[in-house]
């Protein structure tokens, strides 16, 4: 390497060396200027971290008491405690049992209760249990209009059947009609018109 090579490498490295130390006192000059911001930052970041990692070990724990309350129900009915545990932990599961219970043990207040709560299916399923229970036509047969009503097709056979048992096979046969032929309860529908709603 000649001499005029050798400066102009020194000078190569001696400038990215300046560009280097300039980036140093540049970010010295940043955090200097925004140090107690930076921190603050910093602190916000760890204490939303440490909280999410709180409450998700506290989620997963609720979880598991509720959880362990429910199989406690399942074994035994009348423990108060599990029912309390369950009720205060876990709302929704608490809401899930009790409509099981309840339909178990054909209880229409719960039903009723339950067909008030905030949670839709719920809502609707309860509303057709109580048709079923109570053998109501008209509860069946308003729930069956309901287009987005979950059970709405097996309202129909419900429906259907409480006809035939009063004898008036022509309105069972036209409320049949209305069951769709992708439903899960068409099947049921041409039994019922073919066995128990016979001309």
């Amino acid at each position: 390497m000649g001499t005029k090579e050798n400066i102009e490498y020194i000078k190569k490295e001696l400038s990215s060396e300046e560009k280097f130390l300039e980036s140093i006192i540049k970010a010295e000059k940043f955090y200097k200027k925004y140090k107690k911001p930076l921190i603050g930052l910093a602190a916000a970041a760890v204490i939303l971290a440490l909280g999410y990692v709180g409450w998700q070990m506290k989620a997963e724990h609720d979880l598991e008491v509720s959880n362990r309350a429910y199989t406690a129900l399942l074994q035994n009915p009348q423990d108060k405690e599990a029912l309390e545990i369950l009720k205060s932990k876990n709302p929704k599961l608490y809401q899930l049992y009790l409509y099981q219970r309840a339909l178990k043990n054909k209880d229409v207040k719960t039903l009723e209760k339950l067909a008030q709560s905030g949670d839709y299916i719920l809502q609707d399923l309860s509303r057709y249990h109580i048709g079923v229970i109570k053998k109501e036509e008209k509860m069946l047969s308003g729930y069956a209009l309901q287009k987005d009503a979950v059970l709405r097709d097996y309202a129909v056979l419900d429906s259907s059947y409480l006809d035939y048992e009063k004898g008036e096979i022509g309105k069972a046969h036209k409320r049949l009609d209305g069951v769709d032929k992708n439903s899960p309860a068409y099947a049921l529908s041409l039994l019922l018109r073919h066995y128990g709603v016979a001309k």
